[in-house]
């Protein structure tokens, strides 16, 4: 046929996919051996696209399958006419019958997979068994049913995706945590999408994320503990701290203890990379300065910083700070946990000294060191801020 055609064919075998191994796991392993082999050669011969020879029967069958396997929206979108990627379904509208019905107009062979005739195999069940019974006893037509069901469910779940996607973007803090705190006033749709999306990002697929497992996650975050967890396939664990939630993989090592000393610049922008942080420093007129609205802004005494100036460094422990409008000391550790800040944050979190004392926490407490009086003239004004990603 390609001879014919006057097209290039490209033909590799895959080894190492042993069907001793479970029949379902062996025909994802082929799927996955077939998908990177044609994004290889599309690579290879420069294609903008690869096309799938997905009609409109896959389509019901997907649709069938997935709904007895208890999919979700998602889920019974099935598959698309575009993507992922360069992937592209231009058949998927016309069914197997006309299909068959073209080549043999035109007298053009044609191969069949001969794992089409195992019934052990969940798919070849529907397509031979499940879906003619209740097409013929139950509901003519039901295969166009389930294809417009399909369609429709595309549509709804780009929308809510849209919309879950926004409300992700605005819970992330850095680290690659999220800030859960609202979480229960979104819309349940919108919840448990957002939870697939963040899943997918961290983790890299969810192809072993399952409908119960973002329902964990969902019960996680909105009555779960301030320092509960929940382990996820692949060696992944969700954990709750506080209004935080945070995926770690349970394989990795942890990283050693943070270090780091970052001298604040008094007029710019400071990256302290290590902490997540970025402070943005000016030096203005006392009579142009004004009461700070959030413990996220500090003002100094230009004047008494001195030659060391400010410095942003990893938290230690045994740290104290005398925060203002209290008559003693308290452990930093202590100012962290009535905050809520979750552990997992503490050990980066940047602690802002002059000297050899603890100035700021930024975002949670103010020391009496350098404060702006009547007799201040010049003010440096630093503003603290999380870079999220």
């Amino acid at each position: 046929m390609c001879a014919r055609l006057r097209l290039e064919l490209i033909v590799k075998r895959a080894d190492g996919l042993d069907p001793s191994i479970s029949t379902a796991n062996l025909e994802e392993r082929a799927r996955d051996a077939r998908r990177e082999f044609l994004l290889r050669v599309a690579d290879h011969v420069h294609a903008d696209f690869v096309a799938l020879g997905h009609h409109r029967d896959d389509q019901a069958e997907t649709v069938l399958m997935r709904l007895l396997r208890g999919s979700g929206a998602a889920g019974m979108a099935a598959m698309a006419e575009r993507g992922p990627g360069r992937l592209i379904r231009p058949m998927l509208s016309i069914s197997r019958a006309e299909i068959r019905e073209y080549l043999e107009a035109r007298s053009i062979p044609f191969v069949e997979d001969s794992s089409n005739a195992s019934l052990d195999i969940l798919r070849n069940r529907i397509r031979a068994d499940l879906l003619p019974l209740l097409e013929r006893d139950y509901a003519p037509g039901f295969s166009a049913r389930l294809v417009e069901l399909a369609s429709e469910m595309r549509s709804l779940d780009e929308l809510v995706n849209a919309i879950a996607a926004r409300e992700l973007d605005a819970m992330r803090v850095s680290g690659g945590a999220l800030d859960v705190s609202g979480f229960g006033a979104m819309n349940r749709a919108v919840q448990a999408v957002a939870i697939r999306l963040f899943l997918a990002e961290q983790i890299g697929s969810l192809r072993k994320i399952s409908r119960s497992h973002v329902e964990s996650v969902l019960h996680l975050i909105l009555e779960g503990g301030p320092s509960d967890s929940i382990d996820l396939p692949g060696g992944w664990r969700a954990e709750r701290q506080y209004n935080f939630l945070r995926l770690r993989n349970t394989h990795e090592r942890e990283a050693g203890p943070v270090r780091f000393s970052v001298p604040i610049v008094a007029d710019g922008v400071t990256i302290v990379a290590a902490a997540g942080f970025k402070f943005e420093a000016s030096t203005i007129a006392a009579s142009d300065a004004s009461m700070p609205a959030t413990l996220s802004v500090a003002m100094f005494d230009a004047a008494k910083i001195g030659d060391a100036g400010l410095v942003a460094r990893n938290f230690r422990s045994g740290d104290w700070i005398h925060p203002i409008g209290m008559s003693g000391t308290r452990k930093v550790h202590d100012v962290f946990v009535d905050r809520k800040l979750p552990r997992a944050r503490r050990e980066r979190f940047p602690v802002v000294t002059l000297g050899d004392e603890i100035a700021w926490l930024p975002g949670l407490a103010r020391a009496p060191f350098a404060l702006v009086t009547n007799a201040t003239e010049t003010v440096l004004r630093v503003e603290a801020s999380e870079i999220v990603g």
